[in-house]
């Protein structure tokens, strides 16, 4: 017996740290890692979180509670999580059409040409690649960030199929994180695939654009030509 695939509209969320508008200068869309809520996604970019820039944070679509630690209901965390091992095709195609609708909404309601960061937490950094990948969403710098690709997802065939834009590539120094979120070796394939990109060390904690080194955040360019 074989799983049958329907395809549905679905209703997802996320979380706006700024607003759209004309003072926004950069605009960050970043994804969070799996079964992770976004609320703590939002305290570890809290420092980030500035008036002339916009934080995305979209919901995975697969989203479920936690139990709780405690014996009260409410005290269950709300997670998601952007594919399962068993859809892993499905849950790609869904999640970049779900992506590209969300970004071509908020970028319309921005000046032209905002510099585009894209970061990508744990399984959120395989996400960010597979979504990238497709082409259809301008962007000026990638954050790999605790990087964790599914061995259902081929590292090496989607970075090669990423834009050249630069990469950087976040590690932590703690020994919390499990031992594939090591930079190195996507450092590596990264520059197999012809990709510019930097290897930063962090500490385990709330993000700093001083974490991500001094081209982190590209300034907006008021001579360039319209493409948004």
């Amino acid at each position: 017996m074989q799983p049958q695939f329907f395809t549905t509209p679905r209703t997802a969320r996320y979380i706006s740290l700024g607003e759209p508008g004309p003072g926004i200068q950069h605009i960050w869309f970043c994804l969070h890692g799996r079964e992770q809520s976004l609320q703590d996604f939002a305290n570890q970019l809290v420092n980030l979180d500035t008036p002339e820039r916009l934080l995305v944070l979209p919901e995975g679509l697969s989203r479920y509670a936690l139990p709780a630690l405690e014996t009260t209901p409410e005290a269950a965390d709300t997670v998601a999580s952007w594919f399962a091992p068993d859809s892993i095709e499905a849950d790609l195609t869904d999640l970049t059409v779900y992506l590209n609708g969300l970004a071509t909404e908020l970028l319309a309601a921005c000046p032209p040409n905002t510099p585009v960061t894209v970061l990508g937490y744990g399984h959120g950094a395989a996400a960010a690649c597979q979504w990238l990948a497709a082409g259809h969403v301008p962007y000026d710098r990638l954050v790999l960030y605790a990087s964790i690709f599914p061995t259902e997802i081929n590292r090496q065939a989607t970075l090669a199929a990423l834009p050249n834009r630069p990469v950087t590539v976040v590690t932590t120094t703690t020994d919390s994180f499990k031992p594939e979120v090591a930079g190195e070796g996507l450092v590596q394939d990264l520059h197999a695939a012809g990709l510019p990109a930097q290897l930063r060390y962090v500490s385990e904690g709330p993000l700093t654009l001083a974490a991500l080194g001094p081209s982190a955040e590209l300034a907006p360019d008021p001579a360039a030509p319209e493409s948004r």
